[in-house]
């Protein structure tokens, strides 16, 4: 190898070094720059965006077991938020199953997201729904207690299944890893599990929090 060529085979190695990196690097910076810089007016997200996003409740309740809990054991996590009665009917059930589903879905993730289950009177719950459901946070807290940080009209952006709204009982909530109450799901006797799971999915996508 001659003086003058060793040089040019040094900047030809460069420059493929430079190319594999940019050709590796470039469809993530282009996904980052369209999820966060250049969304659509019209959003693709099947919950709706609450805004402004309301605090989680810094209330003491009581778990069905008569331990103290708060949202604080919780925190750091992205949590689904359902309000039920005692007596769970078929909608219920389901809401609880899609919920299930839509964490185990994660894989290695799952652990990213809690559920946190208020009931709102003080009738017990069946033996079977508290086994099928044992990872499931079961809290006990009256409807006005909850009314207050489970947003439904106000604050929403866009119009967006506004004309089905309900009551706290007939909708999932979604609370950050923050602390805030940010999105608020379709009534549950409505609920599309792949879009409920995909909108899950995304917000893991989105954030390294959590």
């Amino acid at each position: 190898m001659n003086a003058a060529s060793a040089p040019a085979k040094l900047n030809k190695g460069r420059m493929t070094i430079v190319l594999v990196f940019l050709t590796c690097a470039l469809p993530i910076v282009a996904a980052f720059y369209l999820y966060f810089f250049n969304k659509p007016d019209g959003t693709n997200n099947y919950g709706t965006i609450l805004d402004p996003q309301v605090d989680v409740s810094t209330e003491v309740f009581k778990n069905i077991n008569g331990e103290d809990f708060t949202m604080k054991q919780v925190a750091d996590k992205w949590v689904l938020i359902q309000v039920i009665n005692s007596n769970c009917d078929e909608v219920c059930q389901n809401t609880l199953y899609f919920q299930r589903q839509a964490r185990a879905s994660k894989g290695k993730e799952q652990g990213r997201i809690e559920r946190v289950v208020f009931v709102t009177d003080d009738g017990p719950l069946e033996t079977l729904l508290l086994r099928q459901f044992p990872d499931v946070h079961f809290v006990r807290a009256s409807e006005d207690q909850l009314k207050s940080w489970l947003p439904l009209e106000q604050g929403i952006v866009g119009s967006k299944g506004s004309a089905d709204i309900g009551t706290v009982r007939d909708h999932v909530f979604v609370a950050d890893p923050l602390g805030h109450v940010m999105m608020r799901f379709p009534p549950n006797n409505t609920l599309q599990f792949d879009k409920f799971r995909k909108d899950i999915s995304r917000l893991l996508w989105a954030s390294n929090i959590g």
